[in-house]
Order: structure tokens, then sequence, then C-alpha cells
């Protein structure tokens, strides 16, 4: 392997044909350039410049040498320049198993963003919770938030949040009924396996009643419940900043009693950034 500034050194002396000029303009010692010269052919076994009274003069092979060292150097220095863009900004990658996960990851990353704290974030949407694992297994993910508790012996597992799920439709399906009840519209539940799917049957089983419309993500189900098809189980917090933006959605008054409770995953062989530290504490006082 040769040293990078051996190369250096000698399309330098290349382009000057002189020695000491060459080591005034690299600051180091004309001893030092010619012992670089010579490394640098005992590497390849050949006499890369000639010298003849007081002049250098660079052989077949020094001239053959010349393009593929510049080429070296050349891509050296953009890997040098790309590698420093690495180190100066912060880049941390988040995976999060539903679209609700935003409404609070957002405010968490404003208050990193507003700190300076922030550097380069990705948030990736999964399908589910073991798909945010298997990113974090793979080292996709610094860090993982989902809905579900996930216990791993190396992982750590912290509880960020934790919130009411209530029934909840437009105005416009309730007909300005004063005391509606949720067994008498359609429900809008979320695809088999989900957790929000899980919470929501096991209320419907206690009522005898069944899904109207499934979809496989949580803004669909939103969506869904805004354009009036039916009820859906959502987080108080959705619903209340549904509300802000137009009073036009209703919480039933029975309470499901249930709640969604968020947590953020890590490996503990991983070492993580002040980030990945500062968002966690964000995302528990949020």
């Amino acid at each position: 392997m040769v040293d990078i500034r051996l190369l250096k050194t000698f399309c330098v002396v290349a382009k000057l044909e002189n020695i000491t000029q060459a080591a005034e303009l690299l600051k180091f010692t004309q001893p030092t350039v010619s012992a670089q010269i010579r490394t640098l052919e005992e590497h390849f076994g050949v006499q890369l410049f000639e010298r003849i009274g007081k002049k250098l003069y660079i052989t077949e092979a020094g001239k053959y040498l010349i393009d593929p060292s510049e080429k070296i150097l050349e891509i050296y220095g953009e890997t040098v320049t790309n590698m420093n863009c690495f180190s100066e900004v912060q880049y941390t990658r988040i995976g999060i198993s539903s679209n609700y996960i935003n409404s609070l990851l957002s405010p968490a990353l404003l208050q990193l963003q507003t700190s300076g704290n922030a550097g380069k974030i990705n948030v990736e949407i999964c399908l589910h919770s073991s798909s945010v694992l298997n990113g974090l297994n793979n080292n996709q993910y610094d860090i993982g938030i989902v809905h579900d508790f996930i216990s791993e012996k190396y992982l750590n597992t912290v509880r960020i949040h934790s919130e009411e799920l209530v029934w909840v439709g437009h105005k416009k399906l309730m007909k300005d009924k004063e005391c509606p009840q949720i067994d008498e519209y359609p429900v809008i539940n979320f695809r088999q396996g989900c957790t929000f799917r899980i919470l929501c049957d096991e209320l419907l089983q206690k009522r005898g009643l069944n899904s109207t419309f499934e979809y496989s993500d949580f803004d669909s189900v939103k969506n869904a419940m805004r354009e009036g098809l039916g009820i859906a189980l959502l987080p108080r917090s959705v619903v209340e900043n549904l509300n802000k933006e137009i009073n036009t959605f209703h919480i039933f008054n029975e309470l499901s009693q249930l709640e969604i409770t968020l947590f953020a995953i890590t490996r503990k062989d991983k070492n993580l950034s002040t980030t990945v530290h500062t968002l966690v504490k964000r995302l528990q006082e949020n």
C-alpha cells in the first residue's frame, strides 16, 4: 500500500522537475523529499527520476505514474471532503410504527432544531412495530418509536407517552342527535395486527359489533372519519387538534377506558449520539 503523501510529493516534483523547489512548496526539507521519492521507487521497483549534472529528468515510468497519481489524489481529496460533512453534521435515523407518532415527534424535533441540536434527521414510517425493530437490528435506525411494548434483553425500552383513546365521528354523521351511541354508526378500523386494531376489536366484541371499513394506516382511518364514512377510535389529542382547525367532530360520551402508549427503543450495544438522548427526554416531557 502506497502512502498517499508519497504520491503527492511525486506529483509536485514531476511538475517542478526540481527537488529543492518541491521541498519549499511542500514545506519539507530537501533530504525528506529525496527520501520519499526513493521510497516510492523502491515500492514500484523502477526509477522515476534521473539526475544528470544539476538537472532532474523524469523517466518514462515516472511519466506514466503522473496520471494515475493525480486521479488517486483527486479521489482522495473528494473523499476527505465528503467524510468531513459526516463529522460536521450529526445524522439521526428514526423509525416510527405509525403516522400518529408524528404528532408527538414533530414538536420534539422542533425543540431540538430551535436549540441547534437537531443536526440532520431522517424519519421513516414503518408498517408496524416489528418493522421498526428489524430496522433497529439491521442498523437502519438509531432509535425506534413504537406503540407496542417490546421487551428484549439487548434493548432499552422507555415509555415516553400515554393518552386516552376516544370514539369520534364527523358531526354530519350524527344528524344532530343529542346522545348518539357508537352502535348506531359504521366503524372505521385499522389493519389486522395493528395495536389500534387489537384495542378497537376488544371494544367491538364487548358490544357485539363489527368493523365496516378497514384501512392500512393511521392517516387513512383519520381521513375516512373526517369524510363522514363512520366513527373511529383515535387518540384524544388527535381529535382535539382536528377540532382546533374546524370544530366539526363529535367525541362520544362513552369512554373507551383504553390508552395508547408509545415507547422509545434503542440498542444497548450501540453508541447513541447526544441528539438521540436529548430526543428521548423531549418526547417524555411533551
